[in-house]
C-alpha cells in the first residue's frame, strides 16, 4: 500500500472483469447445487429432497420479485424470512430425525468457547522468521490482489471508486491485529462482496454484518437452528445470475468486439475450470499481448513533408528560394505521434528507410509522441548513424522534456551508447529553427553560402529594385524613408493601420502573431535583400500581425502616398 501498488489493479481491461464476474457467478451457482437439493457433502444425486428444493425456489422467487409487489422490501430479507418461515412450516408434520443437520446453518459456537490468544512470549521463542516472513509476503501479495480485484468488480457493479491505497493499508492493519490477537486473518471475498452489492448493499454493508454476526456469537447463536441451508442458495442463485454478464454474447455477434468476448469467455473458462487468480494474469497476459498488438498497428508517422512542402518561415533571396524549390525533396520532415516503443521500431524504421540511404536531412517533430521507450532510442542512433554514413544528418525538434531525450539528444543518445565520438545529431526547440538550418546546410552544399543573407545589401541589390533600370532606381530612392531599428523595437503592432512597404538593407526582422501572455507565434523571417508590407501597401488597413527587430536593422520605408506622387510624377519609375 505504502509503494503505490495498489493503483495498479485498476489498469484490469473490462472484458477480464467482465469474465471473472460472468465465472465467480456461475461458480455460486455450483456451488449451491447439493444444498438446493439437500444432498450432504458426500450425497449423491438420487437422494436429493423436495422440501431443500421449494425453499431455495421460494427464496430465488421472493427475491426476485418481491421488490415489484411491495417497493421498498429488500428482495434478500423477503426470500430469506418467506423461504424460512415455509421450511419450518413444512417440517411440522415431520419426524425431527426426517431433516437431516445439513438442512439448517446450525447453530454457532457459545461465547464460553471463544477467547483471545494475546500471548507476547510467543515472539521470544525460536520461530522459523525466514519461512514466516517468505510466507507472510506472499500471502500479502495475494491478499492485496484478492482485495483489489473484489473492489474494482464491486465498482462495475456500484458505479463507485474505491481507493485503492485506503483499502490496502485498513486490510493490513486489521490482519496485523487479528493475528497478534491469535486469530487467522481472512481478506475481501469476491463472492461475498458480489454478492452483497448485488443485493443492494454499499458502505454500511460491512460494519452492520460484523455486528449481526458479533450479536450471533455473544448471545444468538441458537437461531441458526432455525435457518435453511438451501434458503441460502436460493438467495445466492438470484445474486449470482446477476452477476453473469450477457453482454458478452451481445461482443461476440459485432467483428469489432469478438475479441474481447473471446478474452471474456477464455476468463470465464479458466475461472470455472481452474482458479480465479489464474483466470485473472491469463486475461492480463491475452489483452496485453491484444493492445500491444493494436498499437503495433497504428501508424506512427502521422504526416511526412519535404522542404518544397513545408520550407522554413525564413524568406530568402529568389537565387536561394529557386535553389531550395529545386532540391528542398532533400529536407524531409517527420511528424510523429503516439508511443514509440518496441513493437514499432521495426515498422518506423522501414517507412523511413527511403530518406536514410541518400544524402538529406531528416527532421523528426517529436510534438504530438508520448513516449520514447529504450528500443526506439537504440532505433533513433541506428537512424542518425545511418544517415551521417550517407552525409546526412537527423535533426530534433519540439521534443518533450517529459520523453526523457534531454535538451540535447545528441548527448542523450551518446550517453545511452558505448560508441566513441559524437553524433551527428542536432536539436532545436520548434520544427522552423530546425528547417531554417536544414536549409542553410543544403545551400552549403550546393555552393551558396548562408552567411550572405546576413550581409548588408543596397537597394540595387535587392530582389525588387534588380530588374529596374538605374535611372528608375535613383527615382525610386528619393521617395524612400530611412528607418532604423535596435534589437527588440517593434516596427508596428497588430491592429496598428499601414499601408507601407518595408525593404530590409540590414539586419532582421521577425513577423509575429501575439498568442497571450508574451506568447507568439513566428510566421515570417526578413533578412537583407527581402521585403514586407505588400499586402497592407496594395490594400490599407489594420496589420494582421505585429514586426519586431530581432536584430539592429536598417530599413526603407515607401509610403502609399509617396508612391502615388511617383506614379503622377513619374510614371516609368512607379511601373518599373
Amino acid at each position: 500500500a505504502l509503494a503505490g501498488g495498489g493503483r495498479l489493479i485498476k489498469f484490469i481491461p473490462y472484458p477480464v472483469i467482465a469474465g471473472l464476474t460472468t465465472g465467480i457467478g456461475l461458480l455460486l451457482i455450483h456451488a449451491q447445487f447439493k444444498p438446493l437439493l439437500g444432498l450432504p457433502a458426500a450425497g449423491v444425486l438420487s437422494d436429493w429432497h423436495g422440501l431443500p428444493l421449494a425453499t431455495a425456489t421460494t427464496a430465488f422467487l421472493l427475491t426476485r420479485y418481491a421488490p415489484r409487489w411491495i417497493p421498498g422490501l429488500p428482495g434478500p430479507i423477503a426470500g430469506l424470512l418467506g423461504a424460512s418461515a415455509l421450511f419450518q412450516i413444512a417440517r411440522i408434520p415431520l419426524h425431527p430425525d426426517a431433516v437431516p443437520q445439513h438442512w439448517t446453518v446450525g447453530a454457532l459456537p457459545e461465547p464460553a468457547a471463544l477467547h483471545l490468544a494475546l500471548d507476547p512470549h510467543l515472539l521470544t521463542q525460536t520461530l522459523p522468521w525466514p519461512l514466516l516472513l517468505q510466507a507472510s509476503f506472499a500471502l500479502a501479495i495475494l491478499s492485496s490482489l484478492n482485495t483489489l480485484l473484489t473492489a474494482v468488480i464491486a465498482d462495475s457493479v456500484t458505479g463507485q471508486r474505491h481507493r485503492a491505497r485506503r483499502e490496502l493499508l485498513a486490510q493490513g492493519i486489521g490482519q496485523i491485529v487479528v493475528g497478534l490477537l491469535g486469530g487467522m486473518a481472512g481478506g475481501a471475498s469476491l463472492s461475498g462482496t458480489t454478492t452483497a452489492v448485488r443485493a443492494g448493499a454499499r458502505r454500511w454493508a460491512p460494519l452492520l454484518a460484523a455486528g449481526l454476526l458479533l450479536f450471533l456469537l455473544l448471545g444468538a447463536g441458537a437461531i441458526g437452528r432455525w435457518l435453511p441451508t438451501s434458503a441460502l442458495a436460493g438467495l445466492i442463485i438470484a445474486s449470482a445470475l446477476a452477476l453473469i454478464e450477457t453482454d458478452i454474447l451481445a461482443w461476440a455477434r459485432r467483428r469489432h468486439t469478438r475479441r474481447d468476448a473471446a478474452v471474456a469467455l477464455l476468463v470465464t473458462t479458466v475461472s470455472v475450470g481452474h482458479d480465479l487468480m489464474l483466470a485473472v494474469l491469463v486475461g492480463l497476459a491475452i489483452a496485453v499481448a491484444l493492445f500491444i498488438h493494436d498499437q503495433s498497428r497504428v501508424p506512427v508517422i502521422h504526416r511526412r513533408l519535404t522542404g518544397t512542402e513545408r520550407p522554413s518561415v525564413r524568406k530568402r533571396p529568389l537565387e536561394q528560394a529557386a535553389l531550395l524549390a529545386a532540391h528542398g525533396e532533400r529536407i524531409v520532415l517527420y511528424q510523429l505521434r503516439g508511443n514509440l516503443f518496441f513493437a514499432k521500431t521495426d515498422a518506423l524504421f522501414e517507412d523511413m528507410l527511403v530518406d536514410l540511404d541518400r544524402p538529406a536531412w531528416v527532421i523528426l517533430h517529436l510534438r504530438r509522441v508520448l513516449q520514447v521507450d529504450l528500443s526506439s532510442v537504440r532505433l533513433l542512433q541506428q537512424i542518425a548513424a545511418r544517415l551521417e554514413a550517407h552525409g546526412g544528418e537527423l535533426l530534433f525538434c519540439d521534443v518533450d522534456a517529459a520523453l526523457g531525450l534531454g535538451q540535447e539528444v545528441e548527448q542523450t543518445l551518446r550517453r545511452l551508447s558505448l560508441r566513441p565520438g559524437r553524433l551527428n545529431v542536432h536539436t532545436f526547440a520548434a520544427a522552423d529553427q530546425a528547417l531554417e538550418y536544414a536549409e542553410n546546410a543544403l545551400l552549403r552544399t550546393l555552393g551558396v553560402d548562408p552567411a550572405r543573407l546576413e550581409q548588408p545589401v543596397t537597394l540595387e541589390e535587392l530582389d525588387l529594385c534588380r530588374a529596374m533600370p538605374a535611372p528608375a532606381v535613383q527615382i525610386l530612392a528619393a521617395v524612400l524613408q530611412p528607418r532604423s531599428l535596435t534589437a527588440g523595437e517593434r516596427l508596428f503592432a497588430a491592429g496598428d493601420s499601414g499601408a507601407e512597404l518595408y525593404l530590409v538593407l540590414a539586419g532582421r526582422v521577425d513577423i509575429r502573431l501575439p498568442a497571450g501572455d508574451d506568447r507568439y507565434k513566428r510566421l515570417a523571417i526578413y533578412g537583407p535583400g527581402t521585403s514586407f508590407g505588400e499586402i497592407a501597401f496594395l490594400d490599407p488597413g489594420p496589420r494582421a500581425a505585429e514586426a519586431v527587430a530581432v536584430a539592429p536593422s536598417t530599413l526603407l520605408m515607401l509610403t502609399r502616398s509617396a508612391f502615388d506622387r511617383l506614379r503622377v510624377q513619374q510614371p516609368e519609375a512607379a511601373i518599373a
